[in-house]
């Protein structure tokens, strides 16, 4: 799997090889969904990276919205994939453009 390769090569991911395959697949099925695919396209391996790095880094710190102590602020997004918006959408585009075909949600 060579996502999970390239998550466990960055020095700050910590959690277990079983919880990195969890965060993957919600992940992958997430932008899978997103895309209208049933797989996910080479191209977004890199999002799927990016994306369970942050899902990793918001452990335990689900629902938070904004938090400050002292100096300290944290906050989270509620959609991670959100920020990807504009590339799911130019793939879409490019994709409607190859097959000539429309996805249309109701």
């Amino acid at each position: 799997m060579e996502i999970l390769e390239r998550l466990k090569k960055m020095p700050d991911i910590t959690e277990d090889e079983d919880v990195l395959k969890e965060y993957i697949t919600v992940i992958s099925d997430r932008l899978c969904l997103r895309l209208g695919t049933e797989k996910l396209p080479a191209p977004f391996q890199s999002i799927c990276v990016d994306a369970t790095v942050k899902m990793c880094r918001r452990t335990y710190y689900e629902g938070i919205s904004s938090e400050g102590a002292a100096s300290i602020s944290t906050s989270f997004v509620e959609d991670i994939l959100k920020e990807y918006a504009p590339e799911i959408a130019d793939w879409k585009e490019r994709e409607k453009e190859k097959t000539g075909k429309v996805v249309k949600f109701l």
